[in-house]
């Protein structure tokens, strides 16, 4: 794809992103990874926001199959796209949808140079914990399944709605945690904190060593959205979504 269609479609989606409405553009034609996360971040430019860190998704093997991923991918999440204290949500056109997940908040850069990145680093890094509802979506009307497509579309994140962080958790103690969800006070499904990566430091430590690759790092205060700890649930408007996160406490949403 040439330099110029890159922009081009990275407007395109930046637009459709922001007026909610799907576009018809054939992001099966995007030829390699890079193109692909130098789409999402012309798009991303073109949207004009601040950001305020990265949101994951795929970092399941659940997550993967429904999504058609061969890998995780990231991306960065605008400002106007963290919500905190936020009980209603509007689904937009083409939602897929809701994946709960763990927010990392950062205390300090990283990795600071020379670090070696693992688990063990990752958590010395780490300031806070809490838990999320992820929504994922596309812009295009087209359904495009590969990694590629889901890179350029803005890592297929739509918003992240964090619930109170809980700073007496130690990082190392989210591997433990056990996730219900509930529609309408029903359960739905359960997880554990372990389908991500093993663990979710591990999501931490990939999306570092991802960032290194291109000359960047994390920086503090930079909230990292894990990706889906159960399965990816499918909403409607209408619908009353809960998730009990343990010792990190319960978040809610209602979907309009």
């Amino acid at each position: 794809m040439y330099f110029e269609l890159k922009d081009a479609t990275a407007d395109i989606l930046a637009k459709s992103r922001r007026r909610e409405a799907p576009c018809d553009l054939p992001l099966n034609l995007i030829a390699s990874e890079k193109e692909a996360y130098d789409i999402q971040a012309i798009a991303q430019d073109a949207l004009g926001f601040a950001r305020r860190g990265y949101a994951l998704i795929g970092t399941s093997d659940a997550s993967l199959r429904t999504l058609g991923l061969t890998k995780p991918v990231y991306s960065e999440i605008p400002a106007s796209s963290l919500l905190e204290g936020v009980k209603e949500f509007r689904l937009p056109p083409e939602t897929i949808g809701v994946q709960c997940e763990f927010v990392f908040t950062m205390r300090r850069s990283y990795p600071e140079d020379g670090e070696p990145i693992d688990s063990k680093t990752a958590s010395d890094a780490i300031l806070a914990c809490r838990p999320a509802i992820g929504i994922i979506g596309r812009r295009t009307r087209r359904t495009f399944v590969g990694d590629y497509a889901a890179i350029a579309d803005f890592g297929l994140h739509v918003a992240t709605i964090c619930g109170d962080p809980v700073p007496r958790i130690w990082p190392g103690e989210v591997a433990k945690i056990e996730v219900t969800t509930f529609l309408f006070k029903q359960t739905v499904f359960s997880g554990r904190a372990t389908s991500v990566m093993g663990d979710p430091l591990n999501a931490v430590a990939w999306l570092a060593t991802e960032l290194a690759a291109t000359g960047r790092r994390l920086e503090p205060n930079d909230i990292v959205a894990t990706g889906s700890c159960t399965k990816i649930l499918q909403v409607w408007a209408g619908q009353h979504l809960a998730a009990d996160f343990g010792p990190l406490g319960q978040i809610e949403c209602v979907f309009t």
